[in-house]
């Protein structure tokens, strides 16, 4: 049974993913960071197929704690999914120094850190790594979504090294386009107007990449 280490498990795609994932007989180390419930509920209910982990994946020490915590129960990630994400949504003039590096602290440094701690054992068992980024980086500029497209932008970048250096691997992204997620926030009206891509649909294609022949892609799915 493969295991898919899935970060930020506990709501939104990532809720959606883990629940496909288990439904189609993998292992899942659920990941989350403030928000459990629902995470918990899941776990409960593959209580013999996941196992549920804690940590702040922008923080180093807590990436090496859980590694730590999966090593000492003898669970080797066989496939990583960096799905978490934050952003922050305003106008120039709100935009500052705080404002870039919490969203890049989060979105790309720890990926990066998820990266470099469970590349080697991936790499070790010929697996694969799927990174979650955005089509704000392939053909969409928009200033007030300045700080996740460039975290994501920086993602995508990290996709491709990562695939040149971790080359037993297959390492993706997919860029994905308006999500219809807690993230997106919007009200009903404006939503009404978008063009959502389903998060099952979403979902299914990140299970698809685990297959994948290909490596160092950045996918985009709108």
């Amino acid at each position: 049974m493969k295991v898919v280490f899935l970060t930020g498990a506990s709501s939104g795609l990532g809720l959606v993913i883990a629940r496909k994932l288990l439904e189609n007989g993998y292992f899942v180390v659920l990941h989350y960071f403030k928000n459990k419930d629902n995470v918990a509920m899941l776990s409960n209910e593959y209580q013999k197929t996941s196992f549920l982990i804690s940590g702040d994946i922008s923080n180093e020490e807590n990436v090496l704690l859980m590694k730590k915590e999966l090593d000492q129960q003898n669970i080797k990630v066989d496939i990583l999914i960096n799905n978490a994400a934050i952003e922050h949504l305003s106008e120039l003039n709100e935009k500052n120094e705080i404002t870039f590096l919490n969203v890049f602290k989060v979105n790309t440094l720890g990926s990066f850190y998820m990266m470099k701690h469970f590349g080697y054992d991936i790499n070790e068992n010929h697996g694969s790594i799927i990174n979650i980024s955005s089509d704000n980086t392939i053909d969409k500029y928009d200033i007030v979504t300045l700080e996740y497209d460039v975290s994501k932008s920086g993602l995508n970048l990290m996709t491709k090294t990562f695939a040149n250096y971790f080359l037993d691997t297959k390492i993706n992204a997919v860029a994905f386009g308006w999500l219809d997620t807690p993230m997106n926030d919007f009200p009903e009206d404006i939503k009404s107007s978008i063009n959502f891509v389903s998060l099952d649909e979403a979902a299914i294609k990140v299970i698809d990449l685990i297959t994948t022949k290909e490596t160092g892609k950045i996918e985009m799915v709108r």
